[in-house]
């Protein structure tokens, strides 16, 4: 197998999961995946706390941080456009939710910025990893995010929109990067305010 990070070949180590769980490979060497950091820093939720978004999340789960190697992961995925690196971390997602009941709801993109990006990046990260999931939110503002602070984040009328009925029951949230928050808290309080019962959170980065 050839590595997608470095492109050199390299060999898929057999395991016990891969053989009988039908656990998928990461497609990348094992010196490559290794300088991806594992995140085991705890979501402060103090911020939300007396804001309209107190408890429309119920768990937050990263799982890596925002090293170098993930930086230059992501701006390879994301602003080159390289699909086939959705496959990194395929397996690791898999593993992460096997442990989750829920109903999967990626963050949407804008339609603009689909449109200017070519591919929904945290879709494919899904795709890679064989998990099925749902389009119910769809985003209203095309302005990036990324230039607010939480605060005002916060104070802006929800960026998102229910498009299909929500049930009573329990959602996951996935996008591919956790910063301030913000946006997760968004989505979820839409899923709450319709009648979801529970609603967590998966990321593949806490920023």
């Amino acid at each position: 197998m050839t590595c997608l990070i470095c492109g050199t070949p390299y060999r898929s180590i057999p395991t016990w999961s891969k053989l009988f769980l039908n656990q998928l490979d990461s497609s990348t060497c094992t010196r490559c995946f290794e300088k991806f950091e594992v995140s085991e820093s705890n979501i402060d939720f103090t911020d939300f706390l007396g804001t309209p978004y107190e408890g429309t999340v119920d768990s937050v789960f990263c799982l890596y941080t925002y090293n170098e190697p993930m930086k230059e992961f992501l701006h390879q995925y994301k602003f080159l456009q390289d699909v086939a690196l959705a496959k990194v971390f395929a397996g690791k997602l898999q593993q992460v939710f096997q442990t989750k009941e829920g109903i999967v709801v990626p963050i949407p993109m804008h339609p603009e910025k689909l449109e200017l990006r070519t591919f929904a990046q945290v879709d494919e990260l899904l795709n890679a990893a064989q998990i099925l999931f749902q389009h119910l939110l769809t985003k209203t503002v095309s302005d990036s995010q990324g230039s607010k602070t939480k605060k005002e984040r916060l104070k802006t009328s929800n960026i998102f929109e229910a498009i299909q009925t929500i049930e009573a029951t329990n959602y996951i949230l996935f996008d591919d990067i956790y910063t301030t928050g913000a946006t997760i808290y968004h989505a979820a309080k839409i899923l709450k305010d319709a009648g979801a019962k529970r609603v967590d959170a998966i990321t593949l980065i806490k920023g």
